[in-house]
């Protein structure tokens, strides 16, 4: 009789099922040319619908979203956004201020509710993550005097401000990151997404409180407040939450619990401050050309949207790399608390997983990307964070 495991995964030497696209050991694509770890771009380990390099800001920041769970957090930004940006252009300042501010911090809240990332203990991952970034990011703007971007204070609003906001803001993160519960590389990723867009999000409110003092000024230039609310709305809490998750994630690694403030930490605060201070360096310069207020703020949010869009890709990559080199070291013996157990299935497609699966093998969804409801309904534990890795 044929065996259903006749071949091996080239990449770790486990069996093969002979209807498997995916090896459910250590993800690796059995259609890619060779078996190394680079080669798996055009399947996301979150999402193997979309490729590595691509820029989709749900499944890079909001990584245990599946299936309507994406297109519904898609729609609730571009919701939130279109109010923003409609409030300005009616020249209710103050309420697309306010609003453009609360976008994504309101979205990745529904998130950590949705798929119980705070794993039952809410007030303080909503405290560590939330509150205290955005009151970080509201005290750190009233100290340093910020004001809108066009002040002249090229160095205090590029280089200072982010480099104290990319500090602050891990604080939570990297706190939560230490504790055996949520020590997994998502987890911090996705804490780091939630502190980021909060701390953008005080320090939006703080640098534009002028709109509340009174009318004056409010109902004029539409143009420049629809570029100034939409960047606070998209851009800049995305480059903040991109750059701090990808710290966090460093900071947390691969392995069993967390690696700390070691080589992965180091490259990882790298580029999220070479992302962050050339953010708000590219802005503050762009903000205070001798031109137009409206185009130059223009050129900003364009500016912006680049850097951005980088940073996630940034992200998405280092997440996928570091979900497949997790895998490769399960399935070559060290222990991981993400092996799943009969009667498991996956979040994405709902097919089964092969016992000890660390990746579906039929749409290759890592174990680690699914709601904690389906980890532990997958893993038979009461809580995943507890145990080996």
């Amino acid at each position: 009789m044929t065996s259903h495991l006749a071949q091996r995964c080239p990449r770790c030497a486990n069996g093969r099922p002979t209807s498997a696209r995916f090896c459910h050991r250590c993800g690796w694509d059995y259609l890619a040319l060779r078996p190394t770890t680079g080669d798996r771009m055009a399947s996301y380990v979150v999402c193997p619908a979309e490729r590595v390099r691509s820029v989709n800001v749900v499944t890079a920041l909001l990584p245990l979203s599946t299936g309507r769970g994406v297109h519904a957090y898609q729609c609730a930004l571009a919701l939130t956004v279109a109010i923003a940006v409609a409030a300005a252009v009616a020249g209710l300042v103050p309420f697309a201020v306010v609003t453009a501010a609360a976008a994504v911090p309101v979205v990745v809240t529904i998130y950590l509710y949705d798929v119980n990332e705070w794993d039952d203990e809410p007030l303080p991952v909503v405290l560590a993550c939330l509150v205290s970034s955005g009151l970080l990011g509201a005290a750190t703007s009233w100290v340093l005097g910020a004001e809108p971007i066009g002040s002249g204070e090229v160095v205090r609003l590029g280089v200072v401000a982010p480099l104290l906001a990319l500090a602050l803001s891990l604080i939570g993160p990297l706190w939560l990151a230490s504790r055996p519960r949520f020590d997994d590389m998502i987890d911090a990723l996705t804490f780091g997404t939630g502190a980021g867009a909060a701390y953008a999000a005080g320090e939006t409110v703080m640098t534009h409180r002028h709109v509340f003092d009174g009318p004056a000024g409010r109902r004029a230039n539409a143009e420049l407040w629809v570029t100034i609310v939409a960047n606070a709305a998209i851009v800049k809490p995305i480059v903040y939450a991109a750059a701090v998750a990808i710290a966090a994630a460093g900071f947390s690694g691969i392995g069993i619990g967390y690696e700390g403030f070691r080589r992965r930490f180091a490259a990882a605060a790298a580029m999220a401050i070479a992302g962050m201070v050339v953010y708000t360096l590219g802005v503050a310069v762009l903000g205070d050309l001798d031109v137009d207020r409206a185009a130059s703020s223009a050129l900003a949010l364009a500016w912006g949207l680049v850097v951005a869009a980088v940073l996630i890709v940034v992200l998405r990559t280092q997440l996928h790399l570091g979900i497949l080199e997790a895998g490769l070291l399960a399935a070559q013996g060290r222990p991981s608390r993400h092996e799943a157990v009969a009667g498991a299935s996956c979040g994405e497609c709902e097919m089964p997983l092969a016992p000890l699966a660390l990746f579906c093998s039929a749409c290759g969804t890592s174990a680690r990307a699914m709601a904690k409801s389906r980890q532990r309904h997958n893993t038979g534990r009461s809580t995943i964070a507890r145990g080996v890795r």
